[in-house]
């Protein structure tokens, strides 16, 4: 017969020396262990094939250890009795071990009969039926009975505590962890129970729990070891404050640790700090856009007068020489134009004109003319290719150019550009990516350049106005190149953001919800000829002179207003003359008096079929944009070119 090798396991020397010598005097090899932790020793070393163990032991206790050994697949065949001294007062719980054999500790006689009756259970291959046998002849104990009860109450406390709680002997081997612990630990309870919590940690954290561990290894250097909330420990991806503090017991210590997972609060600050940089950025684009407001119209005023003027001397110019340079003066002054309506798309009356726009096509046209002669290579992928989407197209494209232009000059012309097009919902990418990313779905378009990158240091700086990584010189630019990049985004209630790692690159991320010239209403039909009355309202004197020259080109009668109350009796004046303006053209910011805004509406009151076209410098403001909502039948961004006037003409005079 095979020899049987058995595991003792109680903290009652005595106990342990008779059930020991019953065994041996079987047959049996037996190990001895004076708790569940010493057992696990025990079991490492040798594999038992039959464990007799107490229940109620310091350190890991025997319904643990049952526990460890019924949930580890190498060891759950092992054949387990349970030696218990209050069988009779927790027999319901005792009986729930999941142990082949359970027997009340009582004389030693009696105890004799049930250990050598368990050993042919074994040998037979009889799992037991769960019974506690031994009672007979014993008699509850109140005292036992309610200290059971005020475990058990301890134990529920424990379990139900958000806080995870460990119990550590003094070589920081787990005895004890609630669920909280367990679910932090990211490991089943078997596997928790009697391993080196420095060996379940990070290692750098780990390393300092065992230098600690070796500093306090005398009882009267009891110093605790905490993980604060400013230096968290990682923990399966969970950020955690860790206390652990030594308590001295009977010569010895023990050591209590409790966890909390602070990554909720973690991310909150994150996002906090996040809208509060957002918010400071905002302030300054606030800023900008008052500034720009101002700026806009008076350059507008005066770019007006100048194009104007230009534009009535190559109209009436009949020298060839005088007339190229003329038009060479007319296209830098467009271009002065188009630099001067980027910086009014900080303005907040700045309205983007959207339309359906497929985005994967305006980027690839935005890279091939922007990279062309470069040395600079691209790819472009885009998973849903005929999505289109609202938005402004002159403003988004300006953004990818703005892009590009930075990239060519990071990567110094040796590079690639990887841009990649994709759906993601707002709620699940915010999760991912911490950012302040609105519900809803989104087209994300990821930008990545090859070259060196942005430092940590700088990424908070790059969309703030006038913030520039260039050299000094005759190439540094103004410095709101991703600036006018974030207003636009903005703009379309989205958002950006850029991602710079330390090997190098640099990935902006923008994300679009899916959700100029003379506007004609279709409603007027063409009708050309002379004699017709205009009125002109605009509080800059060389302006009216200008449109009054335009205007008289092509044979009208034309009558100047300097602000909203001189055209407003200019108006009704006229109508009870029994003549009338057949169109009125109103500035909608006026410095001094009324502006074209309530202008329009008294001339309205006056003349419900009035015909007025609003004019404005800033051509994005909701006024310009909605402009049949306010009285209008079209509106003209100024400056305006003598075409543009021959076309109001045409069309409604």
């Amino acid at each position: 017969m095979a020899e049987i090798r058995a595991l003792v396991v109680d903290n009652n020397p005595v106990v342990r020396k008779i059930v020991c010598y019953i065994l041996e005097a079987e047959g049996c090899i037996v190990q001895k262990a004076e708790d569940g932790l010493a057992a696990l020793d025990c079991i490492a070393r040798q594999r038992p094939d039959i464990i007799f163990t107490d229940l109620i032991m310091p350190k890991i206790d025997g319904g643990k250890l049952g526990y460890i050994i019924r949930n580890t697949p190498e060891l759950k065949d092992i054949f387990l009795v349970i030696l218990s001294g209050v069988a009779l007062e927790d027999n319901d719980n005792t009986l729930r071990l999941g142990a082949d054999v359970c027997i009340a500790k009582g004389p030693a006689a009696t105890m004799t009969i049930h250990i050598k009756s368990a050993l042919q259970q074994y040998r037979a291959n009889q799992r037991g039926d769960g019974s506690v046998v031994g009672m007979a002849g014993l008699h509850a104990r109140e005292v036992t009975r309610e200290l059971l009860v005020s475990k058990r109450h301890q134990e529920i406390v424990l379990a139900r505590m958000n806080e995870g709680v460990v119990e550590l002997d003094q070589t920081g081997r787990i005895v004890m962890a609630n669920s909280a612990a367990v679910a932090l630990l990211a490991l089943p309870e078997a596997r928790v129970l009697g391993q080196s919590l420095a060996e379940l940690l990070p290692l750098p954290i780990g390393k300092r729990m065992v230098d600690w561990l070796a500093k306090i290894a005398a009882p009267d250097c009891l110093q605790p070891l905490s993980f604060s909330y400013d230096d968290p420990i990682l923990l399966d991806k969970r950020q955690c404050t860790c206390n652990l503090v030594p308590m001295a017991e009977d010569g010895t210590f023990f050591i209590i640790g409790m966890l909390q997972d602070v990554s909720r609060r973690k991310v909150l600050e994150r996002r906090q700090r996040q809208l509060e940089k957002e918010l400071q950025r905002i302030q300054k684009l606030d800023a900008m856009s008052q500034m720009a407001n101002g700026i806009a119209h008076d350059f507008n005023n005066l770019l007006t007068i100048i194009t104007g003027n230009v534009e009535m001397a190559r109209y009436v110019c009949r020298d060839d020489n005088v007339s190229s340079l003329l038009g060479d003066s007319a296209k830098a002054l467009d271009l002065t134009v188009q630099l001067i309506r980027q910086f009014t798309t900080f303005s907040d009356n700045y309205l983007p004109r959207k339309s359906q726009v497929h985005l994967r096509s305006l980027i690839d046209e935005v890279l091939q003319h922007d990279l062309a002669d470069t040395g600079i290579s691209y790819a472009l992928d885009a998973r849903e290719e005929e999505l289109a989407i609202t938005l402004d197209p002159a403003l988004v494209r300006q953004v990818f150019s703005n892009l590009a232009r930075n990239a060519v000059d990071a990567m110094g012309g040796v590079g690639r550009i990887e841009v990649n097009i994709d759906r993601v919902d707002g709620t699940k990418e915010a999760a991912r990516t911490g950012q302040p990313l609105s519900s809803g779905d989104f087209l994300r378009v990821s930008f990545h350049d090859s070259g060196p990158g942005i430092e940590a240091v700088l990424l908070d700086q790059v969309f703030d106005p006038y913030f520039s990584t260039k050299q000094k010189g005759v190439q540094k630019g103004m410095g709101l190149g991703l600036t006018i990049v974030h207003s636009v985004v903005k703009k379309h209630g989205g958002l950006v953001w850029i991602h710079s790692p330390k090997s190098g690159g640099c990935t902006v991320y923008l994300y679009f919800p899916l959700q100029g010239g003379v506007v004609i209403d279709p409603r007027f039909l063409v009708k050309k000829g002379g004699g017709r009355q205009v009125l002109v309202m605009d509080d800059e004197e060389m302006i009216r002179v200008l449109n009054k020259k335009m205007f008289e080109n092509y044979g009208c009668k034309v009558t100047l207003a300097a602000n909203g109350e001189e055209a407003v009796a200019l108006y009704r004046e006229k109508l009870e003359s029994g003549e009338g303006f057949d169109l009125a053209l109103l500035d909608l910011w006026v410095k001094d008096g009324m502006g074209g805004l309530e202008t329009a509406r008294r001339i309205t009151a006056l003349n419900p079929g009035a015909n007025m076209i609003a004019i404005s410098g800033d051509g994005g403001s909701e006024v310009m944009q909605r402009y049949s909502e306010y009285n209008f039948v079209a509106a003209l961004a100024k400056p305006f070119s003598i075409d543009s006037v021959e076309s109001i003409v045409n069309r409604f005079l």
